[in-house]
């Protein structure tokens, strides 16, 4: 193993998988608010719902919505988060993340 090995791990591919209305619709349904309205409260990924519905694996799905998932009580859009590895000459090897919209569950 060659020391960029050690220090940056391998790149998993991702694979987008397109979500139909009536699952968002579904995913919403069990959501009672999100970050935007109650930022001391939500705590659970909006991909973590979208992961129970569909069942994929969520360290290699990237979700592609329709439209815009939106928080039932405040109605801010729901956002799905994703990660992707990126190499640059000069800065050497990079993570990019965009976190996903955290979100309370309904009880």
């Amino acid at each position: 193993m060659s020391k960029p090995d050690r220090i940056y791990p391998k790149w998993r591919k991702s694979i987008p998988v397109r979500v139909e209305l009536d699952i968002l619709r579904r995913a919403e349904q069990q959501i009672e608010s999100c970050e935007h309205c109650t930022p001391d409260e939500a705590e659970i990924p909006f991909d973590y719902v979208l992961d129970t519905l569909t069942g994929c694996d969520p360290e290699t799905t990237d979700y592609v919505l329709p439209k815009s998932g939106f928080c039932p009580r405040c109605r801010e859009p729901l956002r799905t988060g994703f990660w992707r590895w990126y190499d640059s000459e000069d800065d050497g090897r990079k993570l990019f993340l965009l976190p996903g919209t955290l979100v309370t569950l309904k009880k």
